[in-house]
């Protein structure tokens, strides 16, 4: 059995965000552990403040467009209302909150962040004065610049080096995909091709156990296709926080569930009492059971099939 040892970088996260489908694919198998998610200091730093950054500037476009309506001649017209207030939040609360929030995904999800050593620092500006692997030599040195922080991510990842197991990394940016392959890391431009190998390296057992070849006794006349799809339509449901029943339909027919049988253990439960049906979502009546049954083995399995 392989164990896979990922490092993520700044354009990567960018393209492939904390609630992106496949990123979440990425944290089941960390958490589950069959990978471990390694992110340098600075690369959940620039994700976060540039979140951080395009939320504050939504929330001063709030106040200032309320400012707009309640001074000057558009005020003209509000002079009899009552004065408007806004409770919105600000910037210092925002950060505050946005650090919490990272920290309890990093928590969650098992995932590792790599600090920033001194010995990073000193070989990072070291490969920038040396033009060495990830700056390009060729580049003006105003434009290498825009590759410092590359060069830390560089560093972070080599503390890695020596880990049993594959080394792996998720880079969209093309020197630094070069820089990290030259070091013997394992580079995937997708999640997609990432889990393809960590699927191949740790196959995982099959939802349904092969039919017995004997008579099938009476207390058994539900066959094996029938075994635990109530529980996993009801859990898939909850993940894919009720989407429409077409799509849901979809998911599990394209993971091995045969959708006639999904449909009826649908129906069955819907009959139930354990979803009500608005015609085009199933609603669980009971949040507590369909977070139980998410996080069950069957379904956990069927999410590491590619849900």
């Amino acid at each position: 059995m392989d164990f896979f040892h990922v490092v993520i970088d700044t354009s990567m996260l960018r393209q492939m965000h904390f609630q992106h489908p496949d990123f979440e694919r990425l944290l089941l198998r960390s958490r589950k552990r069959l990978l471990k998610i390694y992110i340098p200091h600075i690369v959940l730093e620039e994700e976060r403040t540039y979140l951080l950054a395009k939320l504050v500037e939504h929330v001063e476009r709030i106040h200032a467009t309320l400012k707009k309506v309640s001074e000057g001649l558009l005020a003209m017209l509000s002079q009899s209302l009552p004065k408007p207030s806004l409770d919105i939040w600000t910037k210092e609360e925002l950060a505050r909150n946005s650090k919490e929030i990272f920290d309890r995904i990093v928590a969650e999800n098992k995932i590792e962040v790599l600090a920033i050593s001194e010995a990073h620092t000193t070989n990072a500006w070291k490969r920038y004065f040396d033009c060495a692997p990830p700056f390009n030599p060729d580049q003006p040195r105003e434009t290498r610049r825009q590759d410092i922080p590359d060069s830390w991510i560089l560093e972070a990842a080599l503390d890695l080096k020596g880990k049993q197991g594959r080394l792996c990394a998720l880079v969209a940016d093309g020197k630094l995909r070069q820089a990290l392959k030259d070091q013997g890391f394992e580079v995937f431009e997708n999640v997609e091709s990432l889990i393809g190998a960590v699927e191949g390296a740790n196959t995982a057992l099959p939802i349904n156990p092969p039919a017995p070849a004997e008579q099938v006794p009476l207390h058994q006349l539900r066959s094996q296709a029938f075994q635990n799809v109530d529980l996993i339509v009801l859990g898939v449901n909850e993940v894919l926080r009720s989407p429409a029943k077409d799509k849901l339909f979809d998911t599990l027919e394209r993971v091995g569930i045969d959708r006639a049988i999904a449909e009826h253990e649908a129906r069955t439960l819907v009959l139930s009492g354990v979803f009500k049906d608005t015609g085009h979502h199933l609603i669980p009546t009971n949040s507590a059971q369909a977070a139980q049954a998410a996080d069950s083995d069957a379904v956990q399995l069927v999410l590491l099939k590619g849900l």
